[in-house]
């Protein structure tokens, strides 16, 4: 038979005690990454993710029936620069979704932050979106690609721009 009992322990118990050593280090590793500066990031990354599904759809969901509660919503998830905005185009756009009796729905389909400053309380991310359009007797559905700037009021984070990105078909 190789090897003494005397062995046996001995290869067992450093084995053990390298089991024991290896969990002691993943869970002060797993500590730290849930505790630390990434665990606070993380949070904020999703509370913009959370605010911009929020604000993207207010922007692009609206019904020609309910505009004074679009343009609230719009207003709430806003920055105060781009309410300004929303009050001066509001007249404008009012009657052109009337004339047109336009009621659109969205689904956001995927929303990626690809910016985050949580000390300045700037962030921006992509979002991917389906509309779907009634207006003037018509039917369209239709995917849409969307910029979303965003900025820290207080513990809020509001909508500071939007802007549509183009689609460009494979291979070109």
């Amino acid at each position: 038979m190789p090897g003494s009992p005397r062995a046996w322990l001995f290869g067992t118990g450093a084995f053990a005690l390298a089991a024991f050593v290896v969990a002691v280090v993943f869970g002060v590793l797993w500590w730290s990454s849930a505790t630390g500066g990434d665990a606070g990031l993380a949070r904020s990354r999703d509370a913009v993710a959370q605010a911009g599904t929020d604000a993207v759809l207010a922007y692009t969901e609206v019904d020609y029936q309910h505009l004074d509660d679009y343009f609230t919503r719009q207003k709430e998830v806003s920055t105060s620069d781009m309410a300004q905005q929303i009050d001066r185009a509001r007249p404008n756009y009012s009657k052109a979704l009337t004339d047109q009796k336009v009621k659109v729905t969205t689904s956001v389909q995927d929303l990626a932050v690809e910016e985050l400053d949580d000390h300045e309380g700037k962030a921006s991310f992509l979002a991917a979106i389906t509309t779907d359009t009634d207006a003037g007797g018509q039917h369209g559905t239709k995917a849409l690609r969307l910029e979303v700037s965003m900025t820290r009021a207080g513990d809020v984070w509001k909508l500071s721009g939007i802007d549509n990105v183009p689609l460009v078909a494979a291979g070109q």
